[in-house]
């Protein structure tokens, strides 16, 4: 049983870095220039946790069947 994947560990890393970069743009001008691509890495995130959430889901319910020879 799958609890965790790659998808949802680079979403939260993505969402993370982004979330990081948006304080950063409150506190200085220069990463305030780049507050449209800080959003943009949060939406990636977020659909990147959704995708592997949906892809665990979708892998609990359905296990792989292992053949014996």
């Amino acid at each position: 049983m799958e609890r965790i994947n790659g998808e949802s560990i680079a979403g939260i890393a993505l969402a993370f870095l982004a979330v990081l970069f948006i304080v950063a743009a409150q506190v200085n001008a220069v990463w305030a220039v780049a507050l449209p691509a800080d959003y943009v890495l949060l939406a990636v995130g977020i659909a990147l946790i959704a995708l592997g959430r949906w892809t665990t889901m979708n892998a609990n319910k359905n296990p792989p069947v292992e053949h014996h020879h």
